[in-house]
């Protein structure tokens, strides 16, 4: 299984960055990584994916600056998403815990008494935005985000099908379905390389594809795969013993980069 993310050791950040199609220098692959892990948050919780300059910094300052961005000493105006001082009026042992931890001046700052009472009770069923990113990123002993590649990459494909009327899509790990007009689609994501000079490191995958096509009551089947220099138009394999076809989708990321036009000059260097 491959992972990607980050972990924090003692002074050091270690970074595992995915790379595609014109997504090579870091700072656009920190964005990459952050637009497929806005999924994973509240709308405002999520990261600011049009400041380009944020992702100079590695993932775990990223994430902590977002974190600190709801508390009001970090800036004149912090996040209006909740009310503040219902922050410091239910206590939650999550928040201390991580603050405590942290190399963060600030951060440390706020595990003092006058912030936090030391019975780390959270009221039921309050939530707070900033919750979302640290049980993300923390254990409760160790700061890291190691998540599967596959599992990330089927998410973004499945929450950027266009939503149709008698169009209805489901995600059904590992697998997306779309139904429409009377026919099921399935899209198998996978975040593997494919080179259209030599299918046969696919030839798993395709043989597999092939199988559920004939038993599984699928009409359509689709294998994607992320767009490389060498895997950049989709391609039709035919099984000349039943004419069922398949085919295989290059998944192109550079919608990452296109929010403003100097990022998308610059993150296709």
């Amino acid at each position: 299984m491959r992972k990607i993310g980050f972990t924090a050791f003692k002074d050091t950040t270690k970074e595992v960055l995915p790379k595609t199609y014109k997504v090579n220098d870091i700072i656009c692959q920190r964005k990459m990584f952050c637009t497929m892990i806005n999924q994973y948050l509240s709308k405002e919780s999520q990261l600011d994916l049009h400041n380009l300059h944020i992702y100079k910094q590695d993932l775990l300052s990223i994430f902590e600056d977002k974190i600190l961005s709801f508390f009001p000493f970090y800036g004149f105006k912090p996040e209006k998403s909740q009310k503040i001082r219902k922050l410091y009026i239910h206590d939650s042992q999550v928040f201390n815990q991580y603050f405590k931890q942290s190399k963060n001046i600030k951060m440390r700052y706020l595990t003092s008494n006058i912030h936090f009472k030391q019975d780390f009770k959270l009221m039921y069923g309050y939530q707070h935005p900033a919750m979302d990113l640290i049980q993300l990123i923390f254990n409760g002993k160790e700061v890291e985000m190691m998540l599967d590649l596959n599992e990330i990459f089927t998410r973004t494909v499945f929450n950027r099908i266009k939503k149709e009327k008698n169009k209805k899509v489901r995600l059904q790990n590992p697998y997306i379905h779309i139904d429409q007009h009377g026919v099921t689609t399935r899209l198998l994501p996978r975040w593997k390389n494919v080179n259209h000079k030599n299918l046969h490191q696919r030839d798993l995958d395709i043989k597999i594809a092939f199988e559920q096509l004939k038993t599984q009551g699928i009409d359509q089947y689709y294998l994607i795969y992320p767009k490389k220099d060498n895997f950049k138009q989709h391609m039709i394999i035919e099984d000349s013993s039943s004419n069922e076809q398949i085919k295989m989708i290059p998944y192109s990321f550079t919608f990452c980069n296109k929010h403003k036009k100097k990022e998308r000059k610059k993150c296709k260097k």
